[in-house]
């Protein structure tokens, strides 16, 4: 896995992270993670990593958000464990999203 990746995972898997323990403010993370991912968007180098580090950063942010904040027990863990499911698949769609507006942007006002 190349660096851009990497990056990807790693700002993915901080975000849910700290928008669990530390920020805390409700909705309002979307925008935090809209804003992140047009950022990490900037960032990208070409144009076939943006669906990758769109989705590795989308798939690591949900997952760690959900699962550094469930509070749940053992028996509720499956149902758990197939909204965590369903929810990663909308925020792989919402990292590819965010990181190719990024990618755009940067195009954009380069010229």
């Amino acid at each position: 896995m190349n660096t851009e990746r990497w990056i990807a995972v790693c700002t993915g898997m901080l975000c849910g992270f700290l928008s669990t323990h530390i920020l805390d403010i409700g909705w309002i993370n979307l925008v935090f993670w809209g804003a992140v991912g047009v950022g990490l968007g900037g960032f990208i180098s070409q144009k076939r990593e943006v669906l990758w580090c769109g989705g590795l950063f989308g798939f690591f942010l949900t997952i760690s958000f959900l699962f550094t904040g469930f509070q749940g027990t053992s028996d509720k863990l499956l149902v758990f464990s197939i909204l965590a499911a369903g929810l990663s698949l909308a925020g792989i769609l919402g990292g590819i999203v965010s990181v190719y507006l990024g990618c755009w942007l940067r195009r954009r006002f380069r010229k």
